[in-house]
């Protein structure tokens, strides 16, 4: 029997919000979609952009586009939910999302995407305090991500997505957002269900830049997302 997706909560990783990539070059020269009109913060159960495969039922005739860009609610809702505000569906444990009630439907339909964020921010080892967590190198996280299509009892079509996590390799008892290396972004959107899990594998946390906050950001700009500042601190030591 499959077990209830919301037994993951207590393991979750803390994340409280991500800013999404808002330079548009990063969704052209990688996925040749468009990448704008997203808010400059995403919460859980706001709305957020990821890039997928094009749905099938509404593929173009020719068939040449290998990515779009979709819009949905932060927070998957499942094909069995009878209303909108399913809760605690914002994250997906990756090593068992496969078999939970709540994504196993979205994991055997190939329903995987890509989220891209200059930034995600978590819980700080403090309560008053936060993690901004970047890529060293400036270029866009690439977060994991599965969607669904739900349909309301009112007919509307709602489309929502959940970010997959894995157990923190630094923190016990914690678990971090997936973050795709730019190689296997491609085959995370295209290889067959069976082989998707292999993808999800921790970062390089060399390749990562930690970086306390005491204070919620308005927005987070391209530039002071890009790289290490002088309190930054990278993560080898505590993981993303």
């Amino acid at each position: 029997m499959c077990g209830r997706g919301r037994a993951r909560v207590e393991g979750a990783s803390m994340t409280v919000f991500y800013a999404p990539a808002r330079d548009a070059r990063h969704f052209q020269q990688r996925f040749q979609v468009s990448g704008d009109g997203h808010a400059a913060l995403v919460r859980p159960g706001d709305q957020g952009l990821f890039v997928r495969r094009p749905r099938a039922d509404r593929a173009s005739p020719a068939g040449t586009a290998r990515y779009e860009a979709a819009s949905g609610r932060w927070g998957l809702i499942p094909l069995f939910a009878k209303e909108r505000e399913y809760p605690d569906t914002f994250e997906a444990r990756g090593e068992s999302a496969a078999g939970e009630r709540d994504f196993y439907q979205p994991w055997k339909r190939g329903h995987r995407c890509v989220v891209l964020a200059d930034a995600l921010f978590r819980r700080g080892e403090q309560d008053h305090r936060f993690v901004q967590v970047t890529r060293a190198d400036g270029q866009p996280l690439a977060l994991a991500a599965l969607w669904n299509g739900w349909r309301s009892p009112q007919g509307e079509c709602i489309e929502s997505f959940a970010l997959l996590t894995l157990p923190s390799e630094e923190q016990r008892n914690e678990r971090r957002v997936v973050f795709l290396r730019d190689g296997w972004i491609d085959d995370w959107l295209h290889c067959p269900v069976e082989e998707a899990a292999a993808c999800l594998r921790p970062f390089d946390l060399e390749k990562l830049v930690r970086t306390p906050l005491n204070e919620v950001p308005r927005q987070v700009s391209p530039d002071s997302a890009a790289g290490p500042s002088s309190c930054a601190i990278a993560c080898g030591a505590s993981g993303s």
